[in-house]
């Protein structure tokens, strides 16, 4: 479906189809019709589905040319927030017909221009929670003619600990106020958030079961316990990826991996929450100009982050929260591209990966030979044990054991039944011999009449 088939006024339909976007994704398809007409919504939906653009276009539509504070957009991180930004700002800075005002406010920038700037006004705010939670105390934040709130990544802002923010927000706006709800995954306290907020009648929508695109495929490589850092030359060697994303679950292991491609003359850069503002925002910029064919990574970037043309997306280890793994796979195989996830375990460490199997994630298993990453089968064995039918002395021992056993317990029962069951297997094995001899007489039979 095309976006001029919403109620979305013609010009800013040439002004998106001018970008590129003509054809509608399906959570776009679900969500256009009831943000336009003010309806709160949760949008659950894998990652790369398009939710950004499924809440700005009905924010900019609806927008109106005034000072007033009219949509705010709560981002979990700084890089979420400053993409939400690039995006908003692509589409309004082209708008002639109504002037949108929009602000991005997000931590490590100068606070001192911020408060000057937002007191000039805006129409839509763009933020990281604890920046807003600061412009809320500093500034007269007037909420009177605030329309929509949408909480991007939802999940994480209320994991990180930004429920009060959200929460005092909410209180001080109208009863009409428009909530949007946009998250991969809904956590036991995004549902408590969704309880207390929206009504019973609510319908959360959503495009599909999955979690990660359909176009990505998902790969368990066993190490053998082998030096993760030397398997990643091999990886990078073999495979060849066009931009791969390394995934540790913290930073000091994403600093050895960085520093050790570094030195093994892999021209590599690194996101993770121990660069400084600054150093972030240049090396997402370095990234964007295809600078490096490898970024290691924490998991800052696992969450919305849409780094364009991710071919291979690596995790040498898993997080515990298994959800993240399925933010991270996502960061590859967006707009309909295809991609691959790959997922370093050992024996010591194949818990994780094989809850993710037994969730239903289709996984092909590799592992190292001569070498080379080459397919093999799945190390997860079918535990259930096939019905064994009894036999024949099966059945005539247990009725030894019944005729036996008395129902008071005597001195010396264990050896009656014993001697119970030794009879049963000596007369099986009399049995059997004479059937043997029997068989091989008719043999002999057969074989003399054949001879005559």
């Amino acid at each position: 479906m095309k976006f001029s088939a919403f109620n979305i006024s013609k010009d800013l339909v040439k002004i998106l189809e001018e970008k590129g976007y003509v054809e509608t994704t399906p959570i776009q398809q679900v969500v256009l019709s009831k943000a336009l007409k003010g309806e709160n919504i949760v949008a659950k939906s894998e990652t790369g589905s398009g939710k950004t653009h499924a809440f700005l276009i009905p924010i900019i539509e609806n927008a109106k040319e005034s000072n007033s504070l009219q949509a705010i957009i709560l981002a979990p991180s700084r890089e979420l927030a400053r993409q939400t930004y690039k995006f908003a700002c692509e589409i309004c800075n082209e708008i002639s017909y109504k002037k949108i005002n929009v602000k991005l406010f997000i931590s490590g920038e100068d606070s001192s221009k911020d408060l000057k700037s937002f007191k000039n006004g805006c129409n839509i705010l763009i933020a990281t929670p604890g920046k807003l939670k600061s412009l809320i105390e500093q500034t007269d934040f007037d909420l009177a003619q605030l329309k929509t709130l949408v909480l991007d990544e939802a999940d994480m802002l209320l994991d990180s600990g930004f429920f009060q923010t959200i929460d005092s927000i909410i209180k001080k706006c109208d009863k009409s106020l428009q909530i949007e709800v946009f998250s991969a995954t809904i956590s036991e306290g995004l549902e408590v958030f969704l309880k207390k907020y929206i009504s019973p009648d609510y319908v959360v929508t959503s495009t599909t079961n999955e979690l990660t695109s359909k176009t990505v495929k998902h790969f368990f490589i066993n190490t053998k316990h082998k030096d993760t850092l030397e398997l990643l030359l091999v990886f990078i060697n073999q495979f060849n990826p066009y931009l791969l994303l390394i995934f540790a679950n913290s930073k000091k292991k994403a600093r050895d991996i960085y520093n050790f491609l570094s030195q093994n003359k892999i021209k590599c850069g690194i996101l993770s929450g121990e660069l400084e503002a600054r150093e972030r925002k240049s090396m997402l910029r370095r990234i964007k100009n295809d600078e490096f064919r490898v970024v290691v990574c924490s998991d800052l970037v696992s969450r919305g982050l849409d780094i364009e043309n991710v071919s291979d997306v690596l995790s040498v280890d898993l997080p515990n929260n298994l959800e993240y793994y399925y933010h991270r796979a996502g960061r590859t195989g967006r707009n309909c591209k295809t991609g691959n996830s790959y997922v370093f375990y050992d024996h010591d460490t194949f818990d994780l990966p094989s809850k993710l199997v037994q969730d239903g994630l289709e996984v092909s298993f590799l592992k190292l030979d001569n070498g080379v990453f080459v397919p093999t089968s799945s190390p997860i064995k079918d535990k259930r044990k096939a019905k064994k039918t009894p036999t024949e002395l099966d059945l005539e021992i247990k009725k030894a054991k019944i005729k036996t056993m008395s129902k008071k317990v005597k001195p010396g029962y264990k050896k009656k039944v014993k001697v119970a069951i030794d009879k049963v297997k000596r007369k099986h094995r009399r049995e059997i011999i004479k059937k043997d001899i029997r068989r091989q007489r008719e043999e002999r039979y057969i074989k003399e009449s054949k001879e005559r």
